[in-house]
């Protein structure tokens, strides 16, 4: 309505209390207020109460449609269409859960029938796209398992059955990131079909970019609260796909200039679809790859696996062109600090160019839990790797200006203890080099 002309006066009453706009689709909460059923629904997915009365309103709280409301407004956008008021449209109804059980119904005979699967797909994503509401009613009927159950069934059959399931895969890849798998039923999911890891591993082997940080997104959701021995027992396969996938973020830096990360990020002809934001899905594929790195390198054996696979390098890389999220860094970080416990890992960190000096860089620049990783990936090479190499090139990157810094600012007792142990370990060699303040260095030692 954006030319109404300035003479027509709108009835209060027709306004939404939120947006201030004329209400369209107006539905009464159980404060007994009215608002417009999209500005309410927005407003309770991040406050769970009543925006004027302030009482308590659940998400799941009942909506009433206020059709006589909705009928006079109708009535007076008829009457002022000469003024460039235009009709607002009688409203479809909302989706109820009944809806969603029919389709899940749909959905679970699917599994086994060929019957009716696109269409099925299409309406489970228009509902999950619709609100948060939406997500968690189909979540509590059960949706999230039964389309694991395809996922897997997609991914075993597709070499027999060609690619027609390859879209049908699509779909339920897409639509499991939409709802999520809750961590109650995340084990137990696991426990009861132990395909599911072999098909998430074939989706990790296929090229479709998008597909894979879906799928790395989905294992993190499924091992995030499951026993640690599945986790500490990941397959090379899985972790060789996961750095590959960290490897391929690299190369394209959000700029598409890979040919084959590029191909499938152009807009699909699904309306639903595009109104995914493809760059949240990679950013969220990567923190879960991170998640993933960081958990499975608590046991020793998965860092010789890891360091193998040129995980080292590749956080390195990805540290490098992917800097500026937080989380990213805190994880990638703390993922370093413990490849770095082993000599190869070291090794592979002194053999990249960038390591020393993007570690050194990411030191008072990041947060506590960063400084701390940071830290303690300097203190493990400055102990254990060859000594001439790393005075040298700490020198060079500035690391041992970096430390000084640490000492001279407002920093926790155990970080200063840890640029203290780095800085007397090699004390003697930094001494050699007329870069270093040597008076300045004696006194924040000894302070």
């Amino acid at each position: 309505m954006d030319h109404v002309d300035e003479g027509i006066e709108i009835p209060n009453y027709f306004l939404c209390p939120i947006s201030l706009e004329i209400m369209k689709d107006p539905v009464t909460a159980v404060s007994g207020i009215t608002y417009d059923r999209q500005s309410i629904v927005q407003w309770l997915e991040k406050v769970p109460s009543c925006p004027v009365t302030k009482q308590p309103l659940p998400l799941d709280s009942d909506l009433t449609p206020n059709h006589t409301l909705r009928r006079l407004i109708q009535h007076w956008c008829d009457e002022n269409a000469t003024h460039g008021v235009a009709r607002i449209p009688t409203p479809r109804a909302p989706p109820r859960k009944l809806n969603i059980v029919e389709e899940i119904k749909n959905l679970k005979k699917f599994v086994v029938e060929d019957s009716g699967r696109e269409d099925t797909l299409k309406k489970l994503e228009v509902l999950a796209m619709e609100g948060e509401t939406n997500r968690r009613m189909m979540c509590e009927a059960g949706v999230h398992r039964s389309l694991i159950l395809f996922v897997v069934k997609c991914t075993l059959e597709e070499e027999e059955e060609g690619q027609h399931l390859k879209g049908y895969l699509d779909e339920s890849l897409r639509l499991l990131h939409l709802i999520g798998v809750p961590l109650n039923d995340a084990r137990a999911l696991l426990i009861k079909n132990d395909q599911i890891l072999e098909s998430l591993t074939l989706i990790l082997h296929q090229q479709d970019f998008i597909n894979k940080a879906y799928t790395i997104v989905l294992l993190r959701n499924l091992t995030g609260n499951a026993s640690s021995h599945i986790v500490e027992r990941f397959s090379a396969e899985i972790l060789k796909e996961i750095i590959g996938f960290l490897k391929d973020v690299v190369i394209s830096s959000f700029n598409l200039t890979n040919p084959s990360v590029s191909a499938t990020l152009q807009p699909s002809s699904s309306s639903v679809r595009s109104k995914l934001d493809r760059s949240l899905v990679i950013k969220r594929g990567v923190t879960a790859a991170l998640m993933i790195l960081l958990e499975t390198s608590s046991w020793s054996q998965n860092r010789t696996i890891l360091v193998d696979l040129g995980a080292v390098s590749q956080l390195i890389d990805l540290e490098i062109s992917y800097s500026g999220e937080k989380r990213t860094t805190e994880l990638l970080l703390g993922t370093l600090s413990r490849l770095c416990c082993c000599a190869n890992g070291r090794a592979e960190m002194l053999a990249h160019g960038g390591g020393i000096a993007i570690v050194t860089k990411r030191v008072l620049w990041v947060s506590t839990a960063a400084d701390d990783r940071a830290l303690s990936i300097l203190n493990l090479l400055s102990k254990f790797s060859p000594e001439n190499k790393v005075v040298e090139e700490m020198v060079c990157v500035g690391t041992v200006e970096k430390l000084c810094s640490v000492l001279r600012v407002d920093f926790g007792l155990n970080l200063k203890e840890k640029a203290k142990e780095i800085l007397r370990e090699h004390f003697d060699e930094w001494k050699r080099f007329p870069c270093i303040d040597v008076p300045l260095l004696t006194k924040l030692l000894s302070s």
